[in-house]
């Protein structure tokens, strides 16, 4: 046997070990995760203080006791020292009854016909500079203020997801690509959505896919011969426009290596 063919074979018995123990780490990573997230975990919210309800809905600590008092609206939970609060689902269910009940319909600020749906990006090419928090305080604050919002995280990592408890590891939840991308295996943005533990904030997760589209965007504009080009560009509006009219915000969020090519950052951006 030559030195070569002797090389050869080595080589093979490396990678088939370390195959081996990349699978074997693995499943240990995966058994991990199971027992800190198990499948059938959710993601909860902690109760909001009296103040803190009041607030968000723009009225005073005392209006909102002296309902309570009155057995109006939603029922608080009250503590022997007589301290009041309210879970984000009965914030929200406040909110529809001082609307209808209220002097003026003001607590349920959904956009009005003719007005346009708002669409926030949050991007910085620098590392580290709380572009996955400041989403996240973003569209947490708009949806505790009555607004319906949908966020689309754009970052492979998945940062965002796991915020909001979308773990891609595990609950394998589909991404924007399947949206986006350009085969006949394309899919309506509506069945991408999942809810959150925040009433009224919806999130499109992310996982690995994401970076597929880089790729598949030039390959797709050189097969067409340029053809692709108008359609490309309006391809997020295209999915968008689909769930529009159910949201009054949408925030999506990039780190700064997801769709880094030219084309894709003047699309998403």
């Amino acid at each position: 046997m030559s030195a070569l063919e002797d090389m050869r074979d080595q080589i093979a018995e490396v990678d088939v070990l370390l195959t081996q123990q990349a699978h074997e780490l693995s499943v240990m990573l995966n058994d991990h995760r199971l027992e800190i997230f198990p499948p059938n975990a959710q993601k909860t919210l902690r109760p909001f203080q009296l103040n803190e309800v009041a607030h968000y809905l723009g009225v005073s600590s005392g209006y909102l006791k002296n309902l309570s008092l009155e057995g109006k609206g939603p029922q608080p939970l009250v503590t022997p020292t007589g301290r009041r609060s309210y879970t984000a689902e009965q914030m929200l269910e406040m909110r529809r009854f001082l609307d209808k009940n209220g002097r003026s319909a003001k607590y349920v600020p959904h956009r009005r016909e003719g007005e346009h749906l708002q669409v926030i990006s949050v991007v910085n090419f620098k590392g580290g500079s709380a572009k996955t928090t400041t989403t996240a305080h973003l569209a947490q604050y708009f949806a505790l203020k009555g607004n319906r919002v949908l966020v689309i995280d754009l970052d492979p990592q998945a940062s965002l997801s796991a915020l909001h408890g979308f773990q891609p590891e595990i609950d394998r939840n589909e991404s924007l690509y399947e949206a986006l991308r350009y085969d006949d295996d394309r899919k309506p943005l509506s069945s991408l959505i999942k809810q959150t533990n925040f009433p009224g904030l919806d999130i499109i997760p992310a996982n690995l896919e994401l970076q597929e589209y880089e790729y598949d965007t030039p390959l797709a504009l050189a097969a067409k011969d340029g053809a692709m080009g108008g359609l490309f560009f309006g391809r997020l509006d295209e999915a968008l426009a689909e769930v529009a009219d159910n949201y009054d915000f949408v925030l999506t969020f990039r780190r700064r290596r997801a769709f880094s090519s030219p084309c894709i950052r003047r699309c998403l951006t």
